[in-house]
């Protein structure tokens, strides 16, 4: 009954997340509790019986100096009664203003599964420094390093555990078109510092369109590339989500 969403017009395949905005956060631009909360689906019958699920959420937390968020998603699918789909993943995020520049450092924690990527954990640890930039309404650049430890479903000669000391880089941004209507960027390319053909990138390009104060509407779409994946996987994964939010306050 569940199953992976295609969109013949990008070639995208495989079902995602339900991604809450990614809209890069701003120390000292919220104060206290902010949350969101993000839903997707897709359901079909006759030729084919499918359909697929996905949720997500995120709560900030702000001061004037410092804020912390994180990230909550899971997701679903099965085709003709067949699991395809079963991934999720967690993430918590501080980041702190270092005083009277235009800089902040971020630590973070983060942990996810794939099922279908053959990850039964993946874990993962670091810090960044972060700068702001006036190009966009919003434009962050970071750049740091973590530790990340990946395990198999089943460990052999050619799907090892991996443990290894990463780069981290991203570039962040969101432009408003107009109030109702604006484009965020996330991407990250993170290389092993003892091998740089050893890398990831992680792309996402949301549309978001706002229907009432509070809900929203946004289309993502989603590149990931790893380049030592286990033996039996694609190094690359298109992907694209039709998602409605819910801001909680």
């Amino acid at each position: 009954m569940f199953r992976k969403v295609i969109l013949p017009l990008f070639v995208l395949s495989s079902f995602s997340f339900a991604f809450i905005s990614l809209d890069p956060p701003v120390i000292g631009e919220k104060k206290g509790w902010d949350g969101e909360i993000g839903i997707a689906g897709r359901y079909s019958s006759g030729n084919s019986d499918a359909a697929s699920a996905g949720l997500s959420a995120k709560a900030e937390y702000g001061e004037e100096k410092w804020l912390f968020y994180s990230i909550a998603a899971y997701a679903y699918g099965e085709s003709n009664d067949e699991k395809d789909t079963n991934e999720g993943l967690f993430h918590l995020r501080y980041v702190h203003e270092i005083t009277n520049t235009l800089y902040d450092y971020e630590l973070y924690i983060q942990s996810e599964f794939n099922e279908f990527q053959d990850i039964k954990l993946r874990s993962l640890a670091g810090t960044n420094i972060r700068r702001r930039f006036d190009i966009f309404d919003k434009f962050y650049v970071g750049l740091g390093f973590f530790y990340s430890y990946m395990e198999p479903d089943t460990v052999t000669s050619d799907d090892p555990i991996y443990k290894r000391v990463k780069l981290d880089s991203y570039i962040a941004f969101t432009q408003n078109i107009n109030e109702h209507f604006n484009i965020t960027y996330l991407g990250y390319y993170q290389p092993n510092v003892e091998d740089f053909s050893d890398y990831r990138t992680f792309q996402v390009l949301q549309f978001n369109t706002l229907i009432t104060e509070k809900v929203s509407l946004s289309l993502d779409l989603l590149h990931k590339h790893n380049a030592t994946p286990y033996h039996h996987i694609e190094k690359n994964d298109f992907r694209s989500t039709i998602n409605l939010k819910y801001k909680l306050k």
